[in-house]
């Protein structure tokens, strides 16, 4: 049976800029079928690895904070969450069993990227993209590039989150052909993918980006090479792109406004510039009150938390927007410290990596590392519980794990 349905697999990439439905129907069709085919074949030996112990202690934390909840409802998310771990542990198993199964995966995310490049630059310069979506506008002076998400702001964080696994596909179908060239092709992907998530305006979709690029120019062996042209390339691009759209730069110096790292300074009637109060805020005052009311939450509830997605229940908001704050209010003190000493090993991993001398495999590595690190950063960030995030971020543990333990 899996010989057939783990191709749903290939479709997944595609599948996760149609929408909320189709990647969610992928990953609870393979992982429905994968826990079958785990005791039909014993397949335990699979789940034996550090990655499932930690999640599977998580698991736990946060279903006992459903069973300590006012709404047993809870348990939906909860008990749910478990297809996360699973749906590594089965692309690691699919990537180790079936050889071509990296290269057609990896067709399907160069094919993607290629897809949302060409048709987010279509919508930036002519207004509508292939499918006649409009160029969104914050207002008649910012406009942003959505693609095919359409009216939602997702396509700067799939390209700055699926990047790491960009550049692996390259190097896995490299492995195969051996050609140079594949190299100058990621590199070219790499800058355009860096300027698009600019024009999508996301912040943290651009401060994601901006520290892998940052890191590949850095240490890289094998992209963005020779790395003085390609720095002249991205900075000259860069310096046009502000220079012919300035409203995007100033919505890059926004956040530096709001935490008072960059004083915006008045206008002649005295209004702020960016229109933020004065004061220094974590991110934004948004932001800043979503953080201090968890913290409150928290106080009042710390052991257990409120419950999963019982945020939305309170005056302050649908979520918290930061996974530690959202955690802490949530789920109590025990889910949240297992999260933030993974977080803290991820990151004493990364310095170690980041000072090692690189070869193709510590790089590749390196970068999943980094993802891991940046998707539990406290920055701000979407719903914890929402699917599309999750496979995002656990796509590349099932990567992780094969190429560490196979």
């Amino acid at each position: 049976m899996i010989n057939y349905y783990h191709k749903l697999i290939y479709l997944l990439p595609f599948a996760l800029i149609t929408g909320p439905f189709l990647p969610d129907l992928i990953l609870v069709l393979c992982v429905g079928f994968f826990l079958i085919d785990t005791f039909r074949l014993k397949l335990f030996d699979y789940y034996k690895n550090n990655f499932f112990k930690i999640f599977l202690i998580f698991l736990i934390f946060i279903n006992l904070s459903s069973l300590f909840s006012n709404n047993i409802t809870t348990f939906i998310y909860t008990l749910g969450y478990i297809r996360y771990g699973v749906f590594s542990i089965f692309l690691f198993y699919i990537l180790k069993n079936f050889e071509n199964s990296k290269f057609f995966l990896g067709y399907s995310i160069i094919g993607v990227f290629i897809l949302l490049l060409i048709d987010g630059f279509i919508q930036f310069f002519f207004g509508k993209n292939l499918f006649l979506f409009e160029l969104q506008m914050y207002n008649s002076e910012l406009s942003y590039v959505t693609s095919f998400f359409n009216d939602e702001k997702k396509l700067g964080s799939f390209l700055s989150r699926m990047l790491p696994l960009l550049l692996i596909s390259f190097v896995l179908i490299n492995q195969k052909y051996k050609k140079k060239e594949f190299y100058y092709v990621t590199s070219l992907i790499i800058i355009l993918s860096f300027l698009l998530v600019f024009l999508t305006t996301e912040r943290v979709a651009i401060f994601i980006i901006l520290v892998f690029v940052l890191l590949i120019f850095l240490k890289s062996k094998i992209f963005l090479k020779p790395k003085i042209y390609f720095f002249a390339l991205t900075s000259l691009a860069l310096v046009i792109l502000f220079y012919f759209y300035p409203s995007l730069l100033g919505k890059m110096k926004s956040i530096l406004y709001s935490t008072g790292i960059l004083f915006p300074g008045y206008t002649e009637d005295g209004k702020v510039v960016g229109e933020y109060e004065i004061g220094k805020f974590i991110f934004s005052k948004f932001h800043h009150d979503q953080i201090f009311g968890s913290i409150n939450i928290f106080r009042e509830n710390p052991l257990f938390g409120i419950g999963a997605k019982n945020f939305k229940y309170t005056l302050i908001g649908w979520h918290p927007h930061n996974y530690h704050a959202q955690i802490l209010s949530e789920l109590g003190i025990f889910s949240y410290l297992t999260f933030f000493l993974t977080f803290v090993f991820l990151v004493i991993q990364c310095i170690k990596k980041l000072f090692k001398s690189f070869n193709i495999n510590i790089e590749i590595n390196f970068y999943l590392m980094v993802s891991f690190v940046l998707s539990l950063t406290p920055i701000p960030s979407g719903d914890f519980f929402n699917n599309w995030l999750n496979i995002l971020i656990f796509l590349p543990i099932g990567y992780y794990l094969y190429l560490n333990e196979k």
